[in-house]
């Protein structure tokens, strides 16, 4: 063997490394990915449905996604005047800009999507629904809407 293919193998050798290195980031990376949307799958879907009935005007549907706690702070009434007031400005296309889930030992988990709606009063504003887990079924714990 010559002096000068010992270089040009150990150059080699650092290429197959440093592929190895960026392929193992990758498989990480997508596996993260993967468990994040699988554990905001539930949420995303309650928080979807929350906000479309609100869209849509179904006050008594949106409500029915109200944790417990959420019930004893608004009566179905109070909630249906929200609704009238927000649900025709809120009523364009959504877009999910972020979700997260915090299931923290020892408390209900909880979570949060973001929205950002351009309303139909041409003005953008960010949706905040926090949701909370009762037992098995993710539940609406409150929401905020602001003008960005």
């Amino acid at each position: 063997m010559s002096q000068e293919s010992a270089p040009i193998k150990k150059r080699h050798r650092g290429r197959k490394i440093v592929g190895i290195v960026f392929a193992v980031f990758v498989v990480l990376v997508v596996v993260v990915t993967v468990i994040a949307n699988a554990a905001t799958k539930a949420p995303l879907a309650v928080s979807n449905n929350f906000l479309n009935s609100m869209q849509s005007g179904d006050a008594a549907a949106a409500y029915d996604l109200f944790s417990t706690e959420a019930k004893t702070t608004v009566t179905p009434g109070q909630f249906g005047a929200i609704v009238k007031q927000v649900g025709p400005i809120l009523n364009a296309s959504e877009k999910v800009t972020n979700k997260k889930v915090d299931a923290a030992t020892g408390k209900s988990a909880t979570a949060e999507i973001t929205y950002e709606i351009k309303g139909t009063d041409s003005l953008t504003y960010s949706v905040i629904v926090n949701l909370t887990k009762e037992g098995q079924t993710w539940k609406v714990l409150n929401f905020d809407s602001t003008k960005k």
